[in-house]
């Protein structure tokens, strides 16, 4: 995996170890302070006695590529120091010390993805069947990445009527593990954008982790909330009522490449509109939709069976 494995300041889309039993135990240890590799993969483990060299052995395994991790001077494993966010306000600056503009919300790169999927529900085996990765620089629509994906499994026929995707034209195209890096990549460093974003990035992140073992992180935008409070007299915040109200032409509706650049010409529009909002940057984007977009809540799943029978996706 030819992507970053670490955080970044500017929030981002990387790639970042799944999260596991024994690093939480290393988290919770070390909350305390410092501490000598022995005892701490001693606790972490359960290894009473664990000689010196396997302990580091083992500590280089389970915390090396762990950006929360590090090790000082002195051979002491530690949590790694917090840099405060560039919006963080809970720390008065010094008269003296320069003050740094936050970059334009048009300056910013972002990454608008659209999936077409064998149905709505990525935790019980539906699966991507074409993915598309709109790049939106300096506030222009720039390159696309499109594929369409062998799910490996069946499509069902109402999705084949919706989006014209059948078998025949996925059975010979890529498994979602085999373009895995160029999805990766087309995001990476990027603000996650999607008409739904909640959709789009369960089923992303639930192909990137079972293709890379690991967990992508980072800052979402959904446009169907930004348009909710940009644009709160029209009637709906479909695509297709953005794109007519914004003269934006969708030239393949229900399929990956024309919903993501759709969506990518209504984003900068919509960033355009929310500057005469006097939101002109990323925290400002955050006060107006009225808490952070980088973390979701959790919505508990009924244990009951659901029927699909209704588009979900825009």
């Amino acid at each position: 995996m030819t992507a970053p494995a670490s955080f970044r300041r500017d929030g981002g889309v990387v790639l970042r170890p799944a999260e596991t039993f024994l690093a939480s135990r290393a988290r919770d240890f070390l909350a305390a302070g410092p501490a000598d590799v022995v005892p701490l993969i001693e606790h972490v483990c359960q290894i009473p006695g664990a000689p010196r060299v396997v302990a580091e052995h083992m500590a280089r395994a389970l915390l090396g590529e762990r950006t929360e991790f590090v090790r000082d001077v002195d051979g002491r494993w530690r949590l790694a120091d917090r840099a405060p966010a560039p919006y963080a306000v809970d720390v008065l600056p010094r008269h003296d010390a320069p003050v740094v503009p936050h970059p334009d919300l048009l300056s910013l790169d972002y990454a608008v993805v659209d999936v077409e999927t064998t149905g709505t529900r990525c935790w019980a085996g539906d699966r991507i069947t074409e993915i598309a990765v709109v790049a939106v620089r300096g506030g222009v629509v720039a390159d696309t990445f499109e594929t369409l994906v062998n799910p490996e499994r069946p499509i069902p026929p109402w999705i084949s009527r919706l989006t014209n995707i059948s078998w025949d034209m996925v059975k010979d195209a890529p498994r979602f593990r085999d373009i895995c890096d160029d999805v990766v990549r087309a995001m990476d460093g990027a603000i996650f954008v999607a008409h739904n974003a909640q959709f789009d990035w369960r089923f992303v992140t639930t192909e990137v982790e079972r293709a890379t073992g690991r967990q992508l992180d980072g800052r979402r935008l959904c446009t169907v909330r930004l348009a909710r409070k940009l644009l709160p007299h029209l009637r709906s915040r479909r695509l297709d009522y953005l794109a007519m109200h914004y003269g934006v032409t969708i030239t393949a509706r229900h399929r990956a490449g024309g919903d993501a650049v759709a969506t990518a010409e209504v984003l900068v529009r919509l960033l355009r509109d929310a500057r005469s909002r006097e939101c002109h940057c990323w925290p400002d984007l955050e006060a107006l939709l009225g808490r952070l977009i980088v973390r979701s809540r959790k919505r508990r799943r009924s244990a009951m069976p659901r029927p699909v029978d209704r588009d979900t996706t825009a």
